[in-house]
C-alpha cells in the first residue's frame, strides 16, 4: 500500500511538473546538406551533355556512371579526359570533378578547380566582396556551380564564416533552376535559427524537384512552428498528408503540433497512425507517452514509453514491435 501511494505521488509530481514546462516532443525534421548533385542528373536535359558521340563524350559518361558508384579518383580522371574535346562541355567536367573532389572531402582541391574555371585566384574566390560583384553569365555556369561548390564546401568545414557563405550562396540561387543552391542555404539558415529566410529558399526547392517533396514538407511545418507561425504549420503538415497518406513523419510531426495546441486527442489519433504506417518508429511512442503523462492517463504513459525503450535497445522486428493502443 505504502509503494502504491509513492508512486501516485511520483505521478502526480511528474504531472504538475510536466504542466508546468513546455512539451518536449519528438520532431522529425531531417536536413542533411545535398553534396552529390543529382537533380542535374535527373533532370538529364539536352543542353546539359554531350551532343555527339565522340570518344570525350564517352570518357563524360562513363565518369558519371562512376561517380555515381563512389569511385571518385576514376571519375576524376574521365572527367580531366572528357573536357580537352570541344564537344564536351567544359564547365560540367569542372563541377563533377568538384562534386568528386567534395566527396573525397579534398577541400583545398575544390578551391582549386573554382580558381582554374574561372581563372581568378584562390585567395579572390573566399572574399565576400568579389562575389557580390561577380558577373551573372546566363550562357556560362562556371560561377554558378563555383559558387555552390565553395558555398557547400564551406557550410560543411567552415560554417562560421557566415558572410562568405552568404555572398557565395546568394550568388548561387541566381540561377533559378538549380535545386541544390535554394535547398542547401535552407538547410544553413535553418541551422542559424533564420526560420524566415529558411521557409522561403524551401518554398523556392520546392518548386524545383519534386522527388524532395516530403522532405521539404515537413521541414516546413516545423520551420513555420519554430517562427511561431502554427496554423501554416498545420497546413503544411495537412498538405503533407493529404499528398502522402502512406509518410508516417507527417502523422508524427502533425501530432505533435496538435498537442503543442493543447489538441490531445487529435495528437492521439496522430501518433497512433504512425504505428500502422511505421511500426518501428520510436518517437511516436515517446510522443504517446508525453501526452498520456500530460494528460493523466499514468499506466498507458508507461506502457507507450516501455515501448519507446524497447525499440532503441532491439533490432528492428517488422512482426514483433509492440503497437500503440
Amino acid at each position: 500500500m505504502q509503494g502504491r501511494l509513492m508512486l501516485f505521488l511520483v505521478f502526480m509530481l511528474l504531472g504538475s511538473m510536466t504542466r508546468a514546462q513546455t512539451l518536449d516532443l519528438r520532431e522529425i525534421c531531417h536536413l542533411n546538406y545535398k553534396t552529390d548533385f543529382s537533380s542535374l542528373l535527373e533532370r538529364a536535359k539536352d543542353d546539359l551533355f554531350p551532343k555527339s558521340s565522340t570518344v570525350g563524350a564517352v570518357h563524360f559518361y562513363r565518369s558519371l556512371s562512376l561517380l555515381r558508384q563512389a569511385q571518385y579518383l576514376e571519375a576524376i580522371r574521365d572527367f580531366k579526359t572528357a573536357r580537352t574535346d570541344t564537344t564536351v562541355d567544359r564547365s560540367f567536367c569542372n563541377f563533377y570533378i568538384g562534386i568528386a573532389y567534395m566527396q573525397l572531402n579534398w577541400t583545398d582541391s575544390i578551391l582549386s578547380i573554382c580558381s582554374e574555371a574561372l581563372n581568378v585566384p584562390p585567395a579572390d574566390l573566399i572574399k565576400p566582396e568579389f562575389w557580390q560583384n561577380a558577373p551573372f553569365d546566363t550562357n556560362s555556369r562556371d560561377y554558378v556551380f563555383s559558387s555552390y561548390l565553395l558555398g557547400t564546401n564551406e557550410v560543411l568545414y567552415k560554417p562560421g564564416d557566415t558572410a562568405l557563405i552568404d555572398a557565395l550562396y546568394t550568388y548561387s540561387i541566381k540561377d533559378t533552376t538549380f535545386f541544390e543552391p535554394y535547398f542547401n542555404y535552407g538547410t544553413y539558415c535553418y541551422n542559424l535559427q533564420r526560420f524566415k529566410k529558411s521557409i522561403y529558399l524551401f518554398i523556392k526547392a520546392r518548386k524545383l524537384n519534386e522527388n524532395e517533396d516530403t522532405t521539404i514538407l515537413s521541414c516546413l511545418g516545423y520551420m513555420y512552428r519554430l517562427s511561431g507561425d502554427p496554423e501554416q504549420s498545420l497546413k503544411s503538415y495537412d498538405l503533407l498528408i493529404g499528398q502522402y497518406p502512406g509518410f508516417a513523419i507527417g502523422f508524427n510531426n502533425r501530432g505533435c503540433l496538435q498537442a503543442y495546441k493543447e489538441k490531445y486527442g487529435a495528437a492521439m489519433k496522430d501518433f497512433r497512425i504512425v504505428s500502422k504506417l511505421d511500426r518501428n518508429m520510436q518517437e511516436a511512442y515517446f510522443n504517446l507517452g508525453v501526452v498520456f503523462l500530460r494528460t493523466g492517463r499514468y499506466r498507458k504513459a508507461i506502457d507507450a514509453m516501455t515501448s519507446a525503450i524497447e525499440l532503441r535497445q532491439r533490432p528492428v522486428l517488422r512482426n514483433t514491435t509492440p503497437r500503440l493502443k
